[in-house]
């Protein structure tokens, strides 16, 4: 497994809003918008911090592993996410070492994720990260140019004075979720 670079650090927090406003506020950066990952039932925004991006996310209901982290431990840090070269091969060398690895799942669209339990290390919650270039995910044929997914960009788009320069994206009524659910006795916790 071959690790390229943190992509992100999660917060989990209760209002995304407020959150959002805060940190913009704070530390006079910009922030991008507010759009639901439906894959993990979270309300999320991207606030970039020089070249490194500090997501937020709040539940988007109650049954949630985002609601059971912040229950049990409050609003603050959630997750560090490393992005990886090959997500497959990390999840299959590190399933082989008997490490417990959540089934890798697109989510946002051009963001393969999967998640390591916090048993193997030593309470911190580790999110592995892909991104799929749109020529890879796309149809043979189909050359498009690389594009960064606006909720994990590759680097930050937004500047100095806020402006974002990704598109904002829409929230919609959520499709059923997959079944990856995150329960804090397998991924978010150390027992």
């Amino acid at each position: 497994m071959k690790v390229l670079r943190i992509h992100h650090v999660t917060a989990a927090v209760r209002d995304i809003e407020d959150a959002r406003a805060s940190f913009a506020a704070l530390f006079g950066v910009g922030a991008g918008p507010v759009g639901a990952v439906d894959a993990f039932g979270v309300r999320a925004a991207d606030i970039a911090l020089g070249e490194d991006t500090l997501e937020l996310v709040a539940p988007g209901d109650i049954d949630n592993p985002v609601m059971r982290f912040i229950e049990r431990r409050g609003e603050g840090f959630y997750t560090l996410a490393l992005e990886v070269d090959d997500l497959d091969a990390a999840v299959a060398e590190l399933a082989g070492r008997g490490v417990r690895v959540s089934e890798p799942v697109e989510a946002p669209a051009g963001v393969r994720t999967a998640f390591v339990t916090m048993a193997a290390t030593h309470g911190l919650s580790i999110q592995l990260v892909e991104t799929v270039r749109a020529a890879e995910a796309a149809p043979p044929g189909d050359a498009q140019a690389w594009a960064a997914p606006p909720s994990w960009p590759e680097r930050p788009p937004y500047g100095p004075s806020g402006a974002s320069a990704a598109p904002p994206r829409e929230e919609a009524s959520p499709p059923p979720r997959p079944a990856l659910d995150l329960t804090p006795d397998e991924w978010s916790d150390v027992d």
